[in-house]
């Protein structure tokens, strides 16, 4: 690995504790609440809080190597195109997050 590799942080890795900091873009907060974790492949950048917010913990982010399109992430509305319906599930392809189109295909499962 080179040394610009060993700060490259891959989806699903835990970033922090939410106790000590705040989710920020690129981030999401485990389903338990505690862990912090990636959400897209980057590096960690860590901001202050704003100068007159109540909040005091920090805002831990992972900004990506390039700009990318929305990307779906847990709780957010989106707009899909069914490809394949089966007895128990369909499957589906993303189309827009919130209200902005996709750039790279996702695709998602219907129960």
């Amino acid at each position: 690995m080179s040394a610009g590799e060993e700060n490259i942080l891959t989806p699903g890795e835990i970033l922090e504790d939410s106790s000590q900091f705040i989710a920020g873009k690129g981030t999401y907060l485990a389903p338990n609440g505690r862990n912090i974790h990636a959400s897209l492949t980057g590096q960690r950048r860590v901001v202050p809080p704003p100068v007159d917010s109540a909040e005091k913990r920090l805002t831990v982010e992972v900004v990506g190597h390039k700009t990318r399109g929305a990307v779906p992430e847990p709780g957010v509305v989106v707009i899909t195109r069914v490809t394949r319906v089966m007895a128990r599930m369909a499957s589906a392809d993303i189309m827009c997050v919130e209200s902005k189109a996709v750039k790279e295909k996702f695709t998602g499962i219907i129960r």
